[in-house]
């Protein structure tokens, strides 16, 4: 009887705390990031490694992915600091430390305030975000954990968005994805004195 009782009592104690558990967004995996390239950059670097220097355009693969991503830069027709807004959120769930580095920049200049970029971390969840920033947020994390925006989700951004620009939204989050793979896996490295993720973020 009494190991019963200690069993419910177990369920009951678990079941109240697993909301809270499973509240926060899950990140991809952590893992050593690396100090330096591990592939033959071009002559021309000059200390830099961007993203130029790391996929360049002499490369028949790189060429037409260069063209691709920065669409996203010259062309795209969310209003810029939403972009930002989803640019930052998945490079952070991706652990993008190049992204984060060169986009927390890119936010403030685009209008977020440098509290907004340090409350991303937090999620769409966090207090302070209008209903429709929370949803872009949603997005980000919603296609990082299940590659599907929910109808809530959809719905809400379709209140401003047009057909085209919701696509966009999912194609922005799923650039910056592969983008954090890329740069993750070869070594980018930010310039120096320009800041990456938080310490405990990484």
């Amino acid at each position: 009887m009494k190991r019963l009782i200690l069993m419910m009592a177990f369920a009951f104690v678990s079941g109240a705390f697993a909301p809270l558990v499973s509240g926060a967004q899950e990140r991809v995996a952590p893992f050593d990031g690396l100090t330096s390239p591990r592939i033959t950059l071009p002559d021309d670097h000059e200390g830099a490694i961007s993203h130029r220097h790391m996929c360049p355009e002499s490369n028949d693969t790189c060429r037409p992915y260069l063209s691709y991503t920065g669409y996203f830069v010259r062309n795209a027709t969310i209003p810029h600091r939403e972009r930002e807004l989803l640019i930052l959120r998945t490079a952070w769930l991706s652990r993008g430390n190049y992204i984060w580095g060169r986009h927390n920049v890119m936010g403030q200049d685009a209008g977020l305030s440098r509290e907004e970029v340090s409350r991303v971390t937090a999620g769409p969840g966090a207090a302070g975000w209008s209903t429709f920033d929370a949803a872009l947020l949603r997005a980000a994390d919603e296609l990082h954990t299940s590659r599907f925006v929910s109808d809530g989700t959809w719905n809400t951004l379709a209140q401003r968005y047009t057909e085209s620009q919701l696509r966009e939204a999912v194609l922005i989050v799923g650039n910056y994805t592969q983008l954090s793979m890329f740069h993750n896996t070869l070594g980018a490295q930010l310039e120096s004195g320009v800041a990456g993720l938080p310490d405990e973020a990484r």
